[in-house]
């Protein structure tokens, strides 16, 4: 086995030899955190052989090349993380920044990130992130510590790897293991590590000496051996001392656990509690060390960093940070490592020591080697050179020593090493026992080794025969000879036989040989005859032939003219007949409406004239006397009953006539298929009466009343009380039909019904005991109506109700469940499987094409509709030979009752007079009485189905009284428990269970809210919600951060198309295409999902939408089968697109729903999977899928690639795999529609991004285009080569510009304009953001030209501090830079130039005046506001012009004398005039100050490459300026409120609209100057 050096250096040596890992090794990176183990002197070792032995090794264990290219990189990182060096400058800074760049090279890990996690602690407090520098000496802690980490995980790995690969069958339960013992170290100076190792090896010291010395004595003394007996050193003392309760270890672990704990306080309880102990050294001057008395000599410890090696030192800010690797290697290395702060750590210790996780490996390793039949290599160094042909003695007694190998060499010596049963010994020296006759193996043994007269040489047992190895070899070499001599007679007698056989084969093969010539000349001469005689009858038979021919043809002529003429005529007498059937069946039918619209007219007649009469006869009635209104209303009672019979004696002959007429038409049109249609939609238009009459009729009148399954439940709940339907896959599937817990049949009687009892199938599977009234042992089953099914003409038509059954093929229908057989249909004989009727009012149709006729069925609902289209067609399409493979489906439709086990109350034992093995159980509102066969198997029920122990409520992670809310007036107090099992209830602390929730049900909780007096959440489970409530705000918010933590800690559950996902990485193509071929969850199907693909969470799909998250994804993929062929495809992604960014759950459910439908195509080129591709492609642009989807999606990508070359749909992957390398950000924006049609269409977007001066650069932009490599493009393309001044990108609305941050990415900067700013001008502009270096004379002429436009900006926007005069001699200069010398006619915009400024005293004098002259408030005074208003602008209005055309004669005057100036020269002198200004190249933000240590308020924050300065606006002396070495923190404490922290001074806090550009701005100074003192270095 490799060590971590050799392999690393084995690698580093190699890369220099093999050529294909292009690993970017510019130099051989050094191993500077190692220890060199290895000597690059010894020429003994061929490290390029090694190497391709290690290669190979690689090969063989089924890794692929890719896979040893990602673990050499992972090395190569490793190196290059030893290479990091530190200095302190502040905290912990990084010396070199090459070997950082080269380590998130190899390891696909972010530069800045890496750099923060080396040299800074992240901590995470109530919801806020802090950074704290590290020490030199903690910032190589966590480089070794990510070293460790990165190794330790890559091991682990490559030995899984191993293990499956080279893992048996699960029927063979034997291994062979190789175990490879630390060696004992005892150096000068000994550590934490070489305690650990050391304990190790007193825990395997005692496992040999219990094995070679205990297991040896105790035999020969089972055996009754006579022997010497060994005294041998037993050192479970010492073993007792580390590990017993309060030994070192213990010791050790507490004070680790103590934040205040140190070495020297460890060490003082080590001396307190074992100085005592025979094994434990207390040295006698006090210092850092203790001893121990090992079996191999006394180790002194150095207890200095003992508790800060065992406490660990890996931090969870550089999990997550190896987690984020880009790098699907790395994450699948780190995935399965969870951070201290994920769920089920809340109430639990903090994680275990370093000590303790050793202790628990090594007591796992000691049961593993307990339960082996061990043997033991002893392996010994003869020198510590490791020099060839130099043994020193000393040394190797001393190994030999140490290891118990003296006392094993005594014990074989003195002992019997050879051993053997009676029966094996007579069994092997069988030919030596031939002359003893004795049966009894013992005696023949004791006999036998008697005549050999070698008494000390052997000794008998009670069952083995004990010898030395002398006397074993005799016996051998005397068998061998014996064996010898009978093999010879053997070989003498055989060599015989073959000879003889080999004689006898010759002479029948020279027989052989002469029969067959002989036979050759006979067939010669007879095919010649033969042949002679065919040419003659060949001849004759033609020529009588011939004549027959022609005879037979002329009667067949004749015969052909009489038949075509029989048949026009018949064909012609069948039309005539037809046109008058058609012409009579018309006349009847117009006969028949005619007497049936004069029926319904007579009978409204008469219902009116009674109406009429009635209303006469009550007016009567009003004055007749009270005796005979009651008389009267009899009469008029049995009046009305005459005329309802009459009614009634009308509508059945109506309908009789009617029927019988459809009979006869029926009878008469049946040779007619045209009118036998048209006849059976009359009929099924008249009979729906009947068909209804028929349903209702075949209702199940066995189903007791009390196995409803529809009955009201006492708990509350929100929400579906069940999935989705059944479907391909998804949640549906795996819960719906989870492994059933245990089944079998029950006898069952109800509460309240006649004492009967009736024999059920019984199934407990989840949470929930399923009832049917058969084994579910088939694939369905179910009610569904069929057509025809009678002997009549109607009953051939009628739709009748029948109980279907699919085992297997064969679909079997009856009229009663678990009647008799009514037919059988093969589905291995069906052409199709219909969805669809002609009659387009038949709903949830199904139609079974057989080559005999077509069956038509109708199923109960939309549901089982699906659900038996769906089964049908994979039996129909599924081959014989993977039948087998469809599980059966435990459908909860089926049975007739269920009973959910939170419901529960108690389960137990009862006496019963009629029956034996009698159980009930009792939930909320119901006892149930069941009775089993047995009663192992009524017990066996009972313990399954009762509550858990009370035991449970002690370890409960928390417990205490919530109220079961239903509503605002119906609540019920309970004791809530949650364990880490789920959450149970109790009516009291000490009661009885009301209810459970099995953690497996737990699916999300909501933040607690104030609702019907109380602060309530939601316990949403996978069939309900439960709301519950809490008398305080804090006691509701623990419970749900409590269920959050369980529900976070228990295993994800994983459908079945995630688990076949997981499957697909490591199979072979061809395993891979029967995997898609037999899981249409995979593949494209043109049906709908019954349920989402992946585990989604329970819950609203989003705040404004209520629907399920698995109903959306349903939905979802329903809009997908539309999107094939809408005409508007790019609206409809968009669409789709914004809905997500409501829904982000179900961002993962979608890309497995688009890689459904592009997996496995038969034409990849056709329309449809094309736009599909369209459609992913744009979603890959848009949204970032979680690791494990990416990883499916790379998969499906890859093979599209290599199977689908030179296709459209392979340039569609290819964009797929650059936009996946490149590392698609997520996107905040939808994509804008013109991006979304160059995706579709694979190109990229033109953008177009302006600068000064009116310029416009083109710039391509792709989905992955950020704004740092933007500005790198526009750098380069414009020839700049800045070393420290930064250009950015802006976003521009009028005059206002927003700096784009670097990672942004250009398209959602386009979509944000199509989308926020519709109509307002806005634009993407180049400029100047941070200034460093600004020397006029040695700028690039381009550079300065931004920095000249920078500062015109400033002086435009009134940024620059000086009298007005300067300010127009500066606005001089820059019309004569913009437009050349001054003309009288040349016009302008003075704001372009000039910033003007409307004095305060005029504006304050101006409003004042115009208030004053308003008057007091009343009859008009809005017209007196109104007019006010419009005085004011226009008095503004007024003052502005003023002053501007003040501005424009003062620019104009300094212009006239810069006339000649050339716009070199004018731009020189500007930039001249503005360097005086010690603010010069700052940004400058207008801000006002909080507090008050300065007089002003309004002020200027100065901004700069070395310090930010605070200016009185408009004025050029500071007043105060604040290094960046003093300032101790920035940010916004609010919005609009910046806040400067500074060192040994009060935080200066500020107001400003600008609180986020300021930060940017001096978090792009600081990272500059940093990178400048480390060039410096």
């Amino acid at each position: 086995m490799l060590t971590l050096y050799q392999f690393i250096f084995i690698f580093v040596i190699a890369t220099r030899l093999v050529a294909p890992l292009h690993l970017h090794l510019n130099h051989q990176p050094t191993i500077k955190n190692t220890t060199p183990l290895i000597e690059f002197e010894q020429h003994t070792t061929q490290d390029k052989d090694d190497f391709k032995a290690v290669t190979t090794a690689f090969e063989v264990m089924g890794l692929s090349g890719e896979t040893v290219e990602e673990i050499l990189t992972i090395l190569t990182g490793i190196l290059y993380l030893g290479n990091v060096k530190f200095y302190a400058d502040g905290g912990a800074q990084i010396e070199d920044r090459n070997p950082v760049e080269k380590v998130a090279q190899h390891l696909n890990l972010n530069m800045e990130q890496l750099t923060e996690g080396l040299t800074h602690n992240k901590r995470v407090m109530r919801g806020e992130t802090f950074l704290s520098p590290l020490t030199v000496e903690q910032a190589e802690t966590s480089r070794d510590s990510i070293t460790m980490a990165l190794y330790s995980q890559l091991f682990d790995w490559i030995i899984q790897r191993i293990n499956n690969r080279i893992k048996a069958p699960k029927s063979v339960h034997s291994s062979i293991g190789v175990l490879d013992i630390f060696g004992f170290e005892n150096f000068q100076i000994n550590r934490f590590e070489q305690f650990n190792i050391n304990f190790a090896n007193e825990k395997l010291q005692q496992y040999f000496n219990k094995h070679i010395f205990s297991l040896e004595q105790l035999e020969y003394n089972q055996e009754g051996i006579s022997w010497t007996d060994i005294d041998w050193c037993d050192n479970a003392g010492c073993i007792d001392l580390i590990e017993r309760k309060m030994g070192v270890l213990s010791i050790i672990d507490e004070e680790s656990r103590f934040p205040k704990g140190t070495d020297k306080s460890m060490l003082d309880k080590l001396h307190g509690a074992n100085e005592k102990n025979e094994f434990y050294i207390k040295p006698k001057v006090a210092g850092t060390d203790f001893g121990i008395r090992h079996y191999a000599g006394h180790v002194v410890y150095n207890t200095i960093g003992f508790l800060e090696k065992n406490r660990g030192s890996f931090r969870d800010d550089l999990i997550q940070l190896l987690k984020d690797s880009k790098s699907d290697f790395i994450y699948d290395l780190f995935e399965g490592v969870k951070l201290s702060t994920e769920g089920g750590n809340r109430g639990k210790k903090k994680g275990n020591t370093v000590a303790s996780q050793f202790k628990d490996s090594l007591s796992s390793l000691m049961q593993t080697l307990s339960a082996s039949n061990p043997y033991f290599v002893r392996c010994v160094k003869p020198n510590a050179q490791k020099q060839s042909n130099d043994f020193r003695n000393e040394m190797m007694i001393n190994q030999l020593r140490y290891s118990g190998m003296m006392q094993t060499v005594v014990i074989r010596k003195s002992g019997f090493p050879v051993r053997r049963l009676y029966s094996d010994f007579t069994a092997r020296y069988y030919p030596l026992l031939a002359s003893i006759y004795t049966q009894v193996a013992k005696d023949k043994c004791c006999l036998f080794l008697t005549k050999l007269e070698r008494p000390k040489e052997w000794q008998a047992g009670k069952t083995k025969i004990f010898m030395k190895e002398t006397l074993e070899n005799t016996l051998e070499q005397e068998r061998i000879a014996v064996l010898g001599k009978a093999a010879v007679m053997i070989q003498k007698h055989w060599r015989a036989v073959l000879a003889r056989a080999m004689v006898k084969k010759r002479l029948a093969r020279i027989v052989k040989i002469q029969s067959m010539i002989r036979a050759h000349i006979y067939r010669r001469h007879f095919l010649r005859t033969r042949q002679a005689t065919l040419i003659f009858q060949r001849y004759i038979r033609g020529h009588l032939a011939r004549q027959v021919v022609a005879e037979m043809w002329a009667e067949k002529c004749a015969q052909l003219e009489a038949e075509i003429a029989a048949q026009k005529e018949a064909f012609e007498a069948r039309k005539r007949e037809m046109e008058r059937l058609r012409k009579e069946q018309q006349e009847q039918e117009a006969e028949r409406i005619r007497i049936q619209m004069e029926e319904e007219e007579a009978a409204r007649k008469r219902e009116e004239e009674e109406r009429r009469l009635r209303d006469e006869q009550e007016m009567k009635e009003a004055i007749i006397r009270v005796e005979e209104l009651e008389q009267q209303r009899k009469l008029e009672e049995q009046r009305a009953l005459q005329k309802q019979r009459l009614l009634e004696e009308e509508e059945e002959k109506r309908r009789e006539e009617e029927r019988v007429a459809a009979e006869a038409a029926a009878a008469e049109l049946m040779d007619d298929e045209d009118a036998l249609n048209e006849a059976e939609a009359e009929m099924l238009r008249h009979l729906d009466d009947l068909d209804e009459a028929i349903k209702d009729a075949a209702i199940d009148e066995d189903i007791d009343e009390w196995w409803d399954l529809d009955e009201d439940d006492e708990y509350p709940g929100s929400g579906d009380d069940t999935f989705s339907e059944f479907g391909d896959s998804g949640i549906g599937d795996e819960e719906i039909s989870a492994r059933p817990i245990h089944s079998g049949y029950l006898r069952v009687k109800d509460v309240g019904k006649l004492s009967r009892w009736k024999q059920k199938y019984c199934i407990l599977q989840g949470d929930s005991l399923l009832i049917f009234n058969a084994k579910q042992d088939y694939l369905k089953s179910g009610w569904m109506r069929k057509k025809g099914g009678g002997k009549g003409t109607l009953s051939r038509r009628n739709w009748l109700p029948r109980f279907f059954v699919l085992q297997e093929t064969m679909l079997t229908y009856y009229d009663t469940e678990g009647g008799e057989a009514k037919g059988q249909i093969n589905l291995r004989h069906a052409i199709k499987i219909l969805e669809h009727s002609l009659d387009k009012n038949r709903n949830n149709y199904i139609g079974i094409v057989t080559p005999e006729r077509t069956f038509e069925l109708i199923a109960e609902d939309e549901p089982e509709h699906k659900s038996w289209l769906r089964i049908l067609r994979e039996v129909n399409r599924t081959p014989d030979e993977n039948l087998h493979l469809m599980k059966e489906e435990v459908n909860p439709r089926n049975a007739v009752a269920s009973i959910e086990l939170l419901e529960l109350e108690s389960c137990h034992r009862v006496e019963d007079k009629t029956e034996n093995h009698v159980f009930c159980v009792i939930t909320n509102d119901r006892v149930h009485y069941f009775s089993a066969e047995d009663s192992e198997e009524m017990f066996r029920w009972i313990d399954l189905l009762s509550p858990q122990d009370e035991d449970l409520k002690h370890s409960a992670l928390r417990a205490g009284y919530v109220s079961l809310v239903k509503s605002k007036l119906i609540k019920r107090k309970v004791y809530m428990t949650l364990t880490e099992k789920g959450i149970e209830m109790y009516k009291r602390r000490e009661g009885a269970g009301v209810g459970k929730i099995s953690l497996h049900s737990l699916c999300v909780v909501s933040n607690p809210e104030e609702r019907y007096g109380e602060f309530c959440f939601h316990v949403h489970v996978r069939k309900r919600s439960y709301l519950f409530g809490c008398k305080t705000y804090e006691d509701a918010l623990n419970w749900t951060e409590e269920i959050t933590d369980v529900i976070l800690g228990k295993d994800q559950f994983q459908t079945r198309t995630e688990k076949l996902v997981v499957e697909l990485r490591n199979l072979h193509s061809d395993e891979v295409d029967e995997i898609y071929r037999s899981n249409p969850i995979l593949r494209y199907t043109k049906n709908p999902i019954m349920a989402p693909i992946l585990a989604l969470p329970y819950g609203p799909s989003s705040s404004t939408n209520p629907k399920r998250l698995q109903d959306a994804a349903v939905d979802m993929y329903k809009q997908f089968l539309m999107y094939e062929g809408t005409p508007t495809p790019v609206e409809f992604i968009e669409a789709v697109l914004g809905q997500l960014f409501e829904t982000p759950h179900l961002i993962d459910e979608l890309y497995c729903q688009l890689i459904k439908q592009t997996a496995y195509v038969k034409d990849v080129d056709n329309p449809q999977n094309l736009r599909y591709w369209m459609f992913l492609l744009c979603v890959l642009a848009t949204f970032t899928p979680s690791r494990k989807v990416l990883r499916y999606l790379k998969f499906h990508v890859q093979r599209c690639t290599q199977r689908y070359s030179g296709t459209e749909m392979y340039k569609s992957a290819v964009y797929a795999e650059g936009l996946i390398a490149a590392g698609v950000k997520q996107r905040e924006f939808v994509p804008s529609r013109e991006e979304i049609k160059k995706i579709m269409f694979l190109k990229d977007m033109p953008a177009v991004v302006q600068c000064y001066g009116g310029w416009n650069c083109k710039i391509m932009v792709t989905p992955t285009l950020t704004a740092r490599l933007a500005v790198a493009r526009l750098l380069s393309g414009m020839g700049i080569k800045s070393k420290y001044n930064k250009y950015a990108l802006f976003e521009k609305y009028g005059q206002v510009y927003k700096v784009i941050e670097d990672q942004t990415l250009i398209a959602d900067v386009i979509a944000k304009f199509e989308r926020k700013h519709e109509g307002e001008e806005c634009c993407i502009f180049f400029k100047l953001f941070a200034v460093v270096e600004f020397n006029i004379s040695r700028c690039d002429p381009l550079e300065l030209v931004f920095l000249y436009e920078l500062t015109c900006e400033q002086i435009q926007r009134g940024m620059f501090p000086s009298d007005k005069v300067s300010l127009a001699e500066l606005a001089a200069l820059r019309c004569q830079y913009l437009y050349g010398d001054y003309k009288p006619d040349k016009t302008y915009n003075v704001s372009d130039v000039y910033h003007v400024v409307i004095p305060k005293q005029e504006r304050r004098a101006s409003a004042g005046g115009t208030l004053r002259g308003l008057g007091t408030l009343g009859k008009g005074t809005i017209r007196k506001l109104k007019d006010l208003y419009i005085d004011n602008e226009r008095e503004d209005e007024l003052l502005a012009a003023e002053h501007e055309e003040k501005a424009r004669n003062t620019i104009n005057d300094f212009w006239k004398t810069k006339n000649g100036l050339s716009k070199g020269a004018a731009q020189q002198e500007l930039l001249k005039i503005a360097t005086r200004w010690l603010a010069f190249g700052y940004g400058i933000f207008d801000v006002e100050l909080v507090d008050t240590r300065f007089r002003e308020k309004e002020l200027w924050l100065a901004v700069g490459h070395n310090d930010v300065a605070i200016y009185p606006r408009e004025k050029s002396i500071p007043l105060e300026v604040y290094t960046y070495d003093s300032i101790v923190g920035f940010g916004a404490t609010e919005e609009n409120v910046f806040k400067i922290t500074i060192e040994g001074q009060s935080p200066l806090e500020m107001g400003t609209q600008d609180f986020l550009e300021i930060s940017r701005l001096m978090k792009t100074y600081i990272s500059i100057m940093v990178r400048r003192k480390q060039q410096n270095r």
